[in-house]
């Protein structure tokens, strides 16, 4: 648990809205662990690399709505739960979605010290003009889901 270590786990988020502003799938997911599991803003959830690689070869393609988009991170907290694993919470904003202009989301990470990969990541979204209607616990995320 050195700064070493929590600069590595930082440099994951930066190299993934590198990956979003080049729109390369691949790279994404070059974090992610075989059986890292991803909840999306949308509430999309994949249990395999492959799976969110499709997902997001979807998203980012010609007809995905995150096409012409960027990612950044301007918040990052780590925590180490253990000396191999950590937690990362991360506020990010999307900008030049199809269909929002701007986005803005919590993610949290769960990170093993093998090569620091992703176990596991979810990304509930924050708007403004929504309410949160109900609590989802049953993927053992704790987020809040929005509805319109």
């Amino acid at each position: 648990m050195t700064k070493a270590d929590e600069d590595a786990i930082r440099e994951i988020e930066l190299r993934f809205n590198e990956a979003w502003g080049r729109h390369d799938a691949d790279a994404m997911v070059e974090s992610l662990a075989d059986d890292a599991q991803f909840v999306t803003v949308n509430g999309a959830w994949t249990t395999t690399r492959s799976d969110y690689l499709n997902l997001i070869q979807r998203l980012h393609g010609s007809g995905g709505p995150f096409r012409t988009s960027t990612r950044e991170t301007p918040i990052m907290h780590v925590r180490f739960l253990a000396p191999d694993v950590a937690m990362v919470h991360s506020q990010f904003h999307i900008h030049g979605d199809i269909e929002e202009p701007v986005r803005t989301g919590i993610g949290t990470r769960v990170v093993s010290q093998d090569r620091w990969s992703v176990a596991d990541r979810s990304s509930p979204e924050h708007r403004r003009t929504r309410r949160p209607k109900a609590l989802d616990g049953a993927t053992g995320n704790s987020y809040v889901r929005y509805w319109g």
